[in-house]
């Protein structure tokens, strides 16, 4: 399939409806054709993942973990500090700006090797299972694509519950950590390598955009003056967040990728026993079902544009809270905290008690007061 004179049969999609009808009557073939293994026996049977490798990916995450603090503390704080954000904001969009500086690094990465060097797994998805074998081996270039993906999901892991600012979200972006850690590790193990580059390739490009976005929210207002560049830059890179996830999201994802691993569809080239086919197909829908939750989120905010209740752009998954310069900030700028607080770096502080009692910061992974929280040094 590989001269330059190649002209490309792309492989014909369902409707939405048949899909669902696939899934649902089609998926116990999988069952049947199972051999008898027991889950156990399949799994050390199929499923190749050397010791070495997983090191590999843990090295990397603290090294993820080792250039987010270098990259907060040496950029990402001092640019909030000169540019007289908030305190709120400063604590804020050190996690943006790492994550959209990573995946944009991580999505060139993925987008390059599946359309330059596997377009054809693009084109005619199933073709993921032509020639395959238990432990066949991986290529390089896709090698690298899971090290990069895997170890950065297990550093968000770490991210999302000690560093992170907490969100009405961040419960459910914990949940899609471990699915799509688990998913990566069973892919790469039982050499289903091509679907998971796909799947990498139709969901960073809208992280890309989200974080950008949340960029320019974050700096729009720089010493209580706001600025409609950033608003604008924000609203731009929202569209094509939102145009970005119903392609490939909801289009590229479910009808190429979920379509091509069902049994009537893998077998187009591969007639034997495919292991792991239900857990697979389980946790691609779940990742599915994610999307479509987010996919809410994302027209509750568009309904809230067109009818006017939002007047700019803003994080709806966010606790309000109060986040406008005031004149402490001008003096925190100059001379240090003139609050007196101690604060901890990296956005792990301690326990605050409000004066009704509540507790802040505590209490196992409840809302943070990232007011207080500002990393200053």
């Amino acid at each position: 399939m590989s001269n330059s004179s190649t002209v490309w049969a792309f492989f014909p999609y369902p409707d939405y409806l048949t899909l669902f009808k696939m899934a649902l009557f089609d998926l116990p073939e999988y069952y049947r054709t199972e051999e008898t293994l027991g889950w156990w026996g399949e799994l050390t049977t199929y499923c190749h993942l050397s010791s070495n490798e997983v090191a590999v990916v843990c090295c990397m995450a603290v090294l993820w973990t080792l250039l987010r603090w270098i990259f907060t503390h040496t950029v990402f704080l001092p640019f909030g500090k000169w540019a007289g954000l908030s305190k709120a904001n400063r604590v804020k969009f050190p996690e943006s700006a790492w994550r959209c500086v990573f995946y944009i690094a991580s999505w060139s990465l993925a987008a390059y090797v599946l359309l330059g060097n596997h377009f054809e797994v693009f084109a005619d998805p199933p073709t993921l299972f032509k020639g395959w074998y238990p432990g066949k081996p991986v290529s390089p270039d896709i090698q690298l694509v899971y090290i990069v993906e895997g170890s950065f999901y297990l550093h968000c892991m770490f991210a999302t519950i000690f560093l992170d600012v907490w969100r009405k979200d961040s419960m459910m972006l914990c949940v899609h950590h471990v699915v799509t850690l688990a998913l990566i590790a069973l892919s790469y193990g039982a050499r289903y390598t091509t679907t998971g580059v796909m799947v990498i390739f139709s969901h960073d490009f809208n992280d890309i955009c989200l974080e950008f976005a949340k960029c320019m929210i974050y700096t729009k207002v720089r010493f209580g003056k706001f600025h409609m560049l950033n608003e604008r830059l924000a609203n731009v890179a929202f569209a094509l967040f939102a145009s970005g996830w119903v392609l490939g999201r909801m289009y590229w994802f479910p009808l190429k990728t979920l379509h091509s691993i069902l049994p009537e569809t893998a077998k187009v080239y591969y007639q034997g026993h495919l292991p792991f086919g239900i857990e697979f197909n389980a946790m691609l829908w779940v990742l599915m079902a994610m999307d479509l939750y987010w996919f809410a989120i994302i027209a509750y905010f568009l309904v809230k544009i067109v009818t006017g209740q939002v007047a700019e752009m803003e994080d709806i998954r966010e606790e309000k809270e109060e986040d406008e310069f005031s004149e402490e900030d001008e003096t925190e700028k100059m001379n240090g905290d003139a609050t007196g607080k101690e604060h901890i770096p990296n956005g792990i502080h301690r326990t605050e008690t409000k004066k009704n009692g509540s507790v802040m910061n505590g209490e196992g992974l409840k809302k943070r007061n990232i007011v207080a929280a500002a990393a200053v040094e």
